[in-house]
C-alpha cells in the first residue's frame, strides 16, 4: 500500500489536498469544512461523520468510500467518481453532484434536498427514504434504482430515466417528469397528486393504489400500464 501519510497531514493543517492520495485514510470525524480535496484519491477512505460542509471534492474518486452520517451540505462533488459509495444518512443538501457517477451507491435516508444531480448516474442506487425534495435530477440515469418512500416533492425529473426503478409509496406531489422515462417502474402507492408526466413513457408501469388526483399525463405512453387506463384514469377492482 502507498504511503500517503504526506497527504493526509497536508489536508489536517491546511485543508487542502488537491489530487492527493487519500485512500484507505480513517478521517472519521474530522472537521473539513470548506476543504479542497478537488481531484483527489479518497477510495475506501472512511469519512463517517465527518464535516465536509462546503468542501471541493469536484473530480475526486469517492468509490467506496465512507460517508455514513457525514456532512456535505453544499458541498461540489460535481463530476466526481462516487461508484459505490456510501452516503447513509449523509446530509448532502444543496450540494452540486453535476455529472457525477453514483452507479451502485447506497443514499438510503440521505438528504438531498435542493441538491443538484443533473445527468448523475445513478444505476442501481439505493435511496430509500432519501430526502429529494425540490432536487433536481433531470436527464440523470436512475435505471433500476430503488427509490421507494423517497420524498421526492417538487422534485425535477425532466427527461430523467427511472426505468424498472422501485418507486413504491415514494411522493412525488408537485413534481416535473415531463418526457420521463418510467418503464417498467413500480410506482404502486405512490403520491403523484399535482405531478406532471406529460409525454412521460409508463409502458409496464405498476400503478396499482397510486394517487393520481391531478397528475398531467398529457401524452404520456401508457401501454400496457398496470392500474391505469390509456385515458388516464385508475383502475378500481
Amino acid at each position: 500500500m502507498v504511503d500517503n501519510t504526506g497527504d493526509i497531514e497536508r489536508l489536517l493543517e491546511t485543508k487542502k489536498c488537491q489530487g492527493g492520495d487519500l485512500s484507505h485514510a480513517n478521517l472519521s470525524n474530522f472537521d473539513l469544512s470548506g476543504a479542497d480535496l478537488s481531484g483527489a484519491h479518497l477510495y475506501c477512505t472512511n469519512l463517517s461523520g465527518a464535516n465536509l460542509s462546503g468542501a471541493n471534492l469536484s473530480g475526486a474518486d469517492l468509490s467506496y468510500a465512507n460517508f455514513v452520517n457525514a456532512d456535505l451540505t453544499r458541498s461540489n462533488i460535481r463530476g466526481a467518481d462516487g461508484r459505490g459509495v456510501n452516503f447513509f444518512d449523509a446530509q448532502l443538501s444543496g450540494a452540486n453532484f453535476s455529472g457525477t457517477d453514483l452507479t451502485f451507491a447506497l443514499l438510503v435516508n440521505a438528504n438531498l434536498s435542493e441538491a443538484n444531480l443533473r445527468a448523475v448516474k445513478l444505476v442501481g442506487a439505493n435511496l430509500i427514504g432519501a430526502k429529494l425534495n425540490s432536487a433536481n435530477l433531470s436527464s440523470a440515469d436512475l435505471g433500476g434504482a430503488n427509490l421507494s418512500t423517497a420524498n421526492l416533492i417538487s422534485a425535477k425529473l425532466l427527461s430523467t430515466d427511472l426505468s424498472e426503478a422501485k418507486l413504491v409509496r415514494a411522493d412525488l406531489s408537485d413534481a416535473n417528469l415531463i418526457g420521463a422515462n418510467l418503464t417498467d417502474a413500480n410506482l404502486s402507492n405512490a403520491n403523484l397528486l399535482n405531478t406532471n408526466l406529460s409525454s412521460a413513457l409508463l409502458i409496464g408501469a405498476f400503478l396499482v393504489g397510486a394517487n393520481l388526483i391531478g397528475t398531467q399525463l398529457d401524452s404520456a405512453k401508457l401501454d400496457s400500464a398496470i392500474g391505469i387506463t390509456t385515458e388516464g384514469q385508475l383502475v378500481v377492482g
